[in-house]
């Protein structure tokens, strides 16, 4: 991808996810979050309360974040990648990820973590270890999966015989598994099927299938580096986690998602040891992966529109975030400025909008 390219691909991508940022109605896990969360995330979502109208307000610090990774990524690709080209092509494949784009524009944890992940490797990779153990302190501060990041550094660490690094990694393993840790437990449910539905849906299904076969690859027949480690080591873990409980992705994808260079390089190996001739294949295999991308990433970005196509807005994948806004819009129409649902988490929808729960003894409690 040549420069002029990219950045007129930034500025489209820029543009359509402050529009997105700006449009979309707070959706059930935001206003959970907006109203009862009392992390760092709460302190985000309010900070620049004050200074908006409209739903910037709460997801502005969010979309900084997300457009601070931008640079970062590249600056991570570039350690990997030989050509200033492939780095901006690993840059905009990272961008248009769908897991990347809703994690920008949506109030989530997995932004910020994905920030000092990159910060991390970029410092790895430049020998700096006091930028290494400030990336992984915040990340033990921000992120209550942590645990899993300082597991792979120990294993990588151990098999690269880092011993300082290995010393540093072990306690923080240890501090996270005391303080943080992930939630285990309850009977195999087989939630393993239902987990690659969400890697599809992180990554788009052709992209995620070969995700999968990259990490399978390095494995078999290549070196494996920190970022593979790292990647893997969050991927087994989550596909493990599946065979007994559900998994939440926020603490499993931002360790993955940034294995996005790990396909390239993949993928450029697999072209470069073969004559022009025998590259079709791998050429127009990467092409057909790049469109489903592409396409992933437009329905995503032009989801609005589909709600003008379907005739039962309740089968659109946005419409969780859509209707307890258009619910607060006929409420003003009548003049009521009261509603009552089961869900807490729509009740908190509707009174970012200023619509309260209604008195029990007044109304009748409607049930949604």
């Amino acid at each position: 991808m040549s420069r002029t390219l990219f950045y007129t691909f930034l500025a489209f991508y820029t543009s359509a996810i402050l529009y997105l940022a700006n449009t979309i109605p707070i959706g059930p896990h935001e206003a959970t979050i907006y109203y009862t969360d009392r992390s760092i995330l709460y302190f985000l979502t309010h900070i620049l309360e004050n200074y908006f109208d409209n739903s910037l307000g709460f997801r502005l610090p969010f979309v900084i974040f997300g457009f601070l990774n931008i640079p970062l990524f590249y600056i991570m690709s570039q350690l990997y990648l030989k050509k200033e080209e492939e780095s901006y092509l690993a840059t905009a494949i990272y961008l248009l990820l769908p897991g990347i784009i809703t994690s920008t524009i949506l109030v989530n944890i997995s932004v910020l973590v994905i920030t000092f992940v990159l910060f991390f490797i970029i410092f790895y990779e430049r020998k700096n270890l006091l930028g290494e153990a400030l990336s992984m302190f915040l990340l033990l501060v921000l992120h209550d999966a942590s645990i899993i990041f300082f597991i792979a550094l120990s294993i990588f660490f151990t098999i690269q015989a880092k011993r300082k690094r290995l010393i540093i990694s072990i306690t923080f393993t240890i501090i996270s598994l005391y303080f943080n840790g992930l939630e285990i437990g309850g009977r195999p449910t087989g939630e393993f099927l239902q987990l690659f539905g969400l890697y599809m849906a992180l990554f788009s299904p052709l992209v995620f299938l070969y995700f999968f076969y990259a990490l399978y690859r390095i494995a078999l027949r290549e070196s494996k580096d920190i970022l593979w480690y790292i990647s893997f080591t969050a991927f087994l873990s989550s596909v493990l986690l599946s065979l007994r409980q559900q998994v939440d992705m926020t603490d499993f994808a931002p360790y993955v998602i940034v294995s996005v260079v790990l396909m390239l390089l993949t993928y450029y190996k697999s072209i470069c040891v073969r004559l022009p001739q025998f590259q079709k294949p791998y050429r127009l295999g990467f092409n057909i992966t790049l469109a489903s991308l592409i396409f992933s990433s437009l329905i995503i970005i032009f989801h609005p529109l589909f709600f003008r196509v379907i005739d039962d807005k309740s089968k659109h994948f946005a419409y969780p975030f859509y209707e307890p806004y258009w619910q607060v819009l006929e409420l003003n129409e009548i003049g009521k400025n009261c509603y009552t649902v089961k869900k807490k988490k729509i009740q908190y929808q509707l009174k970012y909008y200023g619509i309260e729960k209604c008195e029990e003894s007044t109304v009748p409690k409607i049930h949604k």
